[in-house]
Protein backbone atom coordinates (compact mmCIF):
# COMPACT_ATOMS: atom_id res chain seq x y z
CA UNK A 1 0.00 0.00 0.00
CA UNK A 2 1.48 3.60 -0.67
CA UNK A 3 0.01 6.35 0.96
CA UNK A 4 0.77 10.41 -0.70
CA UNK A 5 0.48 13.04 1.99
CA UNK A 6 -1.16 16.62 -0.33
CA UNK A 7 -1.66 19.80 2.11
CA UNK A 8 -4.56 21.78 0.16
CA UNK A 9 -5.11 25.34 0.37
CA UNK A 10 -4.26 27.71 3.56
CA UNK A 11 -5.01 25.77 5.90
CA UNK A 12 -3.04 23.25 4.58
CA UNK A 13 -5.40 20.44 4.80
CA UNK A 14 -4.21 17.02 4.36
CA UNK A 15 -5.47 14.97 1.41
CA UNK A 16 -4.24 11.58 0.99
CA UNK A 17 -3.95 9.20 -2.24
CA UNK A 18 -4.03 5.53 -1.39
CA UNK A 19 -3.23 2.99 -3.22
CA UNK A 20 -3.24 -0.63 -3.46
CA UNK A 21 -2.89 -3.14 -6.09
CA UNK A 22 -6.34 -3.34 -7.18
CA UNK A 23 -7.78 0.04 -4.74
CA UNK A 24 -7.58 3.61 -4.34
CA UNK A 25 -8.90 5.88 -2.03
CA UNK A 26 -8.57 9.67 -1.88
CA UNK A 27 -9.46 11.02 1.73
CA UNK A 28 -10.38 14.38 2.53
CA UNK A 29 -9.74 16.28 -1.04
CA UNK A 30 -10.58 19.63 0.66
CA UNK A 31 -9.51 22.05 -1.97
CA UNK A 32 -9.67 21.32 -5.92
CA UNK A 33 -6.11 19.91 -6.87
CA UNK A 34 -5.23 18.55 -10.36
CA UNK A 35 -2.58 16.85 -8.78
CA UNK A 36 -5.03 14.78 -6.86
CA UNK A 37 -7.51 14.43 -9.86
CA UNK A 38 -4.16 13.33 -12.00
CA UNK A 39 -3.55 10.85 -9.36
CA UNK A 40 -6.90 9.23 -8.98
CA UNK A 41 -7.47 9.42 -12.92
CA UNK A 42 -3.75 7.52 -12.45
CA UNK A 43 -6.07 4.73 -11.11
CA UNK A 44 -8.73 4.04 -13.21
CA UNK A 45 -8.22 0.63 -13.55
CA UNK A 46 -8.56 0.00 -10.21
CA UNK A 47 -11.77 0.04 -7.77
CA UNK A 48 -11.90 3.48 -5.98
CA UNK A 49 -13.73 5.53 -3.32
CA UNK A 50 -13.12 9.10 -2.24
CA UNK A 51 -13.88 9.41 1.65
CA UNK A 52 -14.35 12.09 3.54
CA UNK A 53 -13.56 12.02 7.56
CA UNK A 54 -15.89 15.07 8.24
CA UNK A 55 -17.69 17.88 6.78
CA UNK A 56 -15.94 20.99 7.66
CA UNK A 57 -15.18 22.94 4.26
CA UNK A 58 -11.21 22.51 4.03
CA UNK A 59 -11.82 18.58 3.78
CA UNK A 60 -14.78 18.58 1.54
CA UNK A 61 -14.21 21.88 -0.83
CA UNK A 62 -12.71 20.41 -3.49
CA UNK A 63 -14.97 16.79 -3.61
CA UNK A 64 -17.41 17.50 -5.56
CA UNK A 65 -15.11 18.46 -8.35
CA UNK A 66 -13.01 15.54 -7.68
CA UNK A 67 -16.33 13.00 -8.02
CA UNK A 68 -17.40 15.15 -11.55
CA UNK A 69 -13.61 15.01 -12.97
CA UNK A 70 -13.38 10.89 -12.03
CA UNK A 71 -16.37 9.65 -11.94
CA UNK A 72 -15.81 8.08 -8.37
CA UNK A 73 -18.49 8.27 -5.68
CA UNK A 74 -18.59 9.63 -2.33
CA UNK A 75 -18.68 8.57 1.35
CA UNK A 76 -19.17 10.03 4.47
CA UNK A 77 -20.13 9.38 8.19
CA UNK A 78 -23.78 9.40 8.00
CA UNK A 79 -24.14 11.90 11.01
CA UNK A 80 -22.07 14.34 9.21
CA UNK A 81 -23.72 14.21 5.94
CA UNK A 82 -26.27 16.90 7.15
CA UNK A 83 -22.85 19.64 7.06
CA UNK A 84 -22.38 18.79 3.33
CA UNK A 85 -25.40 20.93 2.55
CA UNK A 86 -25.07 23.65 5.48
CA UNK A 87 -22.71 26.33 5.30
CA UNK A 88 -23.18 27.04 8.26
CA UNK A 89 -22.10 24.20 9.97
CA UNK A 90 -19.30 23.30 7.70
CA UNK A 91 -17.69 26.60 8.47
CA UNK A 92 -17.51 27.50 4.92
CA UNK A 93 -19.61 31.17 5.19
CA UNK A 94 -17.60 32.04 8.55
CA UNK A 95 -14.87 31.38 6.51
CA UNK A 96 -15.67 33.27 3.67
CA UNK A 97 -14.80 30.43 1.16
CA UNK A 98 -16.15 29.48 -1.63
CA UNK A 99 -18.88 26.31 -1.83
CA UNK A 100 -21.05 24.75 -3.51
CA UNK A 101 -23.61 22.18 -1.22
CA UNK A 102 -23.74 18.53 -2.40
CA UNK A 103 -24.45 14.90 -2.11
CA UNK A 104 -22.43 11.55 -1.01
CA UNK A 105 -23.22 8.35 -2.41
CA UNK A 106 -23.18 6.46 0.51
CA UNK A 107 -23.30 7.07 4.43
CA UNK A 108 -21.33 5.36 6.51
CA UNK A 109 -21.86 3.92 10.07
CA UNK A 110 -19.47 2.87 12.60
CA UNK A 111 -17.86 0.11 12.80
CA UNK A 112 -18.71 -0.85 8.99
CA UNK A 113 -16.52 -2.53 7.18
CA UNK A 114 -15.66 -2.75 3.58
CA UNK A 115 -12.75 -3.65 0.70
CA UNK A 116 -12.16 -1.12 -1.90
CA UNK A 117 -10.01 -3.62 -4.23
CA UNK A 118 -7.54 -4.97 -2.04
CA UNK A 119 -7.94 -2.38 0.75
CA UNK A 120 -9.75 -3.21 3.95
CA UNK A 121 -11.62 0.09 5.03
CA UNK A 122 -13.14 -0.21 8.99
CA UNK A 123 -15.34 2.92 9.93
CA UNK A 124 -14.67 4.35 13.60
CA UNK A 125 -16.89 6.86 14.81
CA UNK A 126 -14.99 9.51 16.46
CA UNK A 127 -17.67 12.55 17.23
CA UNK A 128 -16.71 15.81 18.97
CA UNK A 129 -14.69 17.93 16.53
CA UNK A 130 -17.86 17.59 14.69
CA UNK A 131 -21.20 15.45 15.63
CA UNK A 132 -20.69 12.64 13.10
CA UNK A 133 -16.95 12.64 12.38
CA UNK A 134 -15.13 9.44 11.60
CA UNK A 135 -11.93 8.17 11.06
CA UNK A 136 -10.56 5.06 8.83
CA UNK A 137 -8.61 2.36 9.27
CA UNK A 138 -6.83 0.83 6.09
CA UNK A 139 -5.05 -1.74 6.00
CA UNK A 140 -3.89 -1.04 9.57
CA UNK A 141 -3.21 2.39 9.18
CA UNK A 142 -5.50 4.76 10.70
CA UNK A 143 -6.33 8.24 9.42
CA UNK A 144 -7.75 10.58 11.81
CA UNK A 145 -8.93 13.59 10.44
CA UNK A 146 -9.32 16.30 12.79
CA UNK A 147 -10.19 13.83 15.47
CA UNK A 148 -6.24 13.42 16.46
CA UNK A 149 -3.06 14.94 15.80
CA UNK A 150 0.37 14.40 16.77
CA UNK A 151 0.15 15.96 20.09
CA UNK A 152 -2.86 17.77 20.15
CA UNK A 153 -6.69 16.96 19.04
CA UNK A 154 -9.49 18.67 17.10
CA UNK A 155 -11.28 21.86 18.19
CA UNK A 156 -14.59 21.56 19.59
CA UNK A 157 -15.73 25.02 19.34
CA UNK A 158 -17.42 25.33 16.24
CA UNK A 159 -21.42 24.59 15.47
CA UNK A 160 -21.77 20.55 16.40
CA UNK A 161 -18.39 20.24 18.15
CA UNK A 162 -18.56 18.49 22.04
CA UNK A 163 -15.50 18.36 24.07
CA UNK A 164 -16.46 15.34 26.27
CA UNK A 165 -17.76 13.58 23.34
CA UNK A 166 -13.84 14.15 21.73
CA UNK A 167 -11.77 12.95 24.85
CA UNK A 168 -14.23 9.93 24.82
CA UNK A 169 -13.70 9.00 20.68
CA UNK A 170 -9.82 9.68 21.20
CA UNK A 171 -9.63 7.17 24.04
CA UNK A 172 -11.79 4.49 21.94
CA UNK A 173 -8.88 5.31 19.10
CA UNK A 174 -5.92 4.49 21.80
CA UNK A 175 -7.55 1.14 22.43
CA UNK A 176 -5.67 0.99 19.23
CA UNK A 177 -2.18 -1.40 18.77
CA UNK A 178 0.64 0.84 19.82
CA UNK A 179 2.04 0.37 16.78
CA UNK A 180 -0.84 2.07 14.68
CA UNK A 181 0.34 4.62 12.54
CA UNK A 182 -1.32 7.66 12.35
CA UNK A 183 -2.00 10.31 9.48
CA UNK A 184 -4.45 13.24 10.17
CA UNK A 185 -6.16 15.85 8.57
CA UNK A 186 -3.33 18.51 9.49
CA UNK A 187 0.35 18.26 9.97
CA UNK A 188 2.38 15.08 10.82
CA UNK A 189 1.73 11.50 11.35
CA UNK A 190 2.27 9.88 14.21
CA UNK A 191 1.21 6.72 16.50
CA UNK A 192 -0.89 5.42 19.01
CA UNK A 193 1.50 4.50 21.35
CA UNK A 194 2.83 8.00 21.15
CA UNK A 195 -0.49 9.55 21.35
CA UNK A 196 -0.92 7.51 24.31
CA UNK A 197 2.18 9.02 26.07
CA UNK A 198 2.77 12.15 25.17
CA UNK A 199 -0.75 14.04 24.64
CA UNK A 200 -1.59 16.46 26.75
CA UNK A 201 -5.22 17.03 26.16
CA UNK A 202 -6.18 13.46 26.13
CA UNK A 203 -4.61 10.94 28.69
CA UNK A 204 -4.66 7.10 28.59
CA UNK A 205 -4.18 6.65 32.03
CA UNK A 206 -7.61 8.94 32.65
Amino acid sequence: MEIKRIPLGLIKSNCYFVSGATGALVIDPGFSSQQVVDLLKSAMDKERLILLTHGHFDHIGGTEELRRQTNTDIAIGKDDAVMLARNDYNLSTRFHAKYQPFSADRLLCDGEAFSVGDLLVQVIQSAGHTIGGVCYLVNGVLFSGDTLFMESVGRTDAPLGDAQTLVQSVKKLYSLPDSTVVYPGHGHSTTIGHEKEYNPYVRSDR
